[in-house]
């Protein structure tokens, strides 16, 4: 979650902004059309809650993907596979 002193830091705003143009998001279908103020104090701190969890697992996903850390792994799995298929094909011979 985000400091005390600034609970939507600038550039984590303009970054997740810039992330959501980018993926032309239509927020507006994602508003209900009942107004928030049925909601009660302690559901909208929970739905706040899930909201910063979810932001957090996002950037973690996308600092995984842009570091190449799965691409990696990936080439390591398909290379282990091949070596598995040459030894089955082996051992049936």
């Amino acid at each position: 979650m985000a400091s005390k002193g600034t609970p939507l830091p600038l550039h984590g705003t303009l970054r997740d902004l810039a992330l959501l143009r980018a993926s032309s998001v239509d927020l507006s279908g994602l508003i209900s059309d009942d107004t928030t103020s049925s909601q009660s104090p302690k559901e909208v701190e929970e739905s706040t809650m899930q909201s910063y969890a979810f932001v957090r697992d996002a950037r973690t996903a996308l600092r995984i993907h842009n570091s190449g850390e799965a691409q990696k792994q990936a080439t390591r799995i398909e290379k282990v596979q091949v070596e598995l298929v040459d030894v089955l094909r082996s051992l049936s011979d």
